[in-house]
């Protein structure tokens, strides 16, 4: 039987969403089955051996609707394998103090669920379609529109998430 893995995900303007559905495809070309839902679409997490859930970094926090994925389904994740990630524009600047920063972005996200893996990625400022409020913030951190993700770093992550997991849960 193909162990079957969830990849959900939180995206406000798509780069999130891209770099879900990479990891996605990396894991399915290991042959396992996935799904790469957003996680206001998810419904029930018990079909799947384990839950990848990644979102945006807004204000140094996970969007709300991907912290209440793991509020709603605490108990479910807890008892299968967990991978976490963030995706962050200011993580285009690689630094001890950025990184730190993203991983504190999901403080709230280990107050229910306790991921065995997690990644951190930069991700892109495109202010085609952006909000107003959310233009103003990218202005005042003085951000220039572009693409920072690492295409490489992301697939190699997710590579390696079957193995990550898998390992974990056989050694518990």
């Amino acid at each position: 039987m193909t162990e079957r893995i969830l990849v959900a995900y939180a995206s406000r303007y798509g780069s999130t969403e891209e770099i879900a559905r990479v990891i996605a495809d990396e894991i399915r070309d290991r042959g396992y089955e996935v799904d790469c839902i957003n996680v206001m679409e998810v419904e029930d997490v018990t079909p799947y051996a384990a839950v990848v859930a990644g979102s945006p970094i807004y204000m140094g926090k996970w969007l709300p609707e991907a912290v209440d994925l793991a509020k709603h389904f605490r108990v479910e994740l807890n008892e299968r394998p967990l991978a976490a990630f963030a995706v962050g524009y200011s993580m285009k600047e690689e630094s001890d103090l950025i990184r730190k920063s993203a991983r504190a972005s999901m403080n709230e996200l280990r107050m229910y669920v306790h991921p065995q893996t997690e990644g951190t990625f930069a991700g892109k400022f495109d202010p085609e379609g952006m909000s107003t409020s959310d233009l103003q913030i990218m202005k005042m951190a003085r951000a220039a529109p572009g693409d920072a993700r690492d295409w490489t770093a992301i697939r190699n992550w997710a590579r390696a998430l079957p193995s990550v997991l898998f390992t974990l849960e056989e050694q518990a």
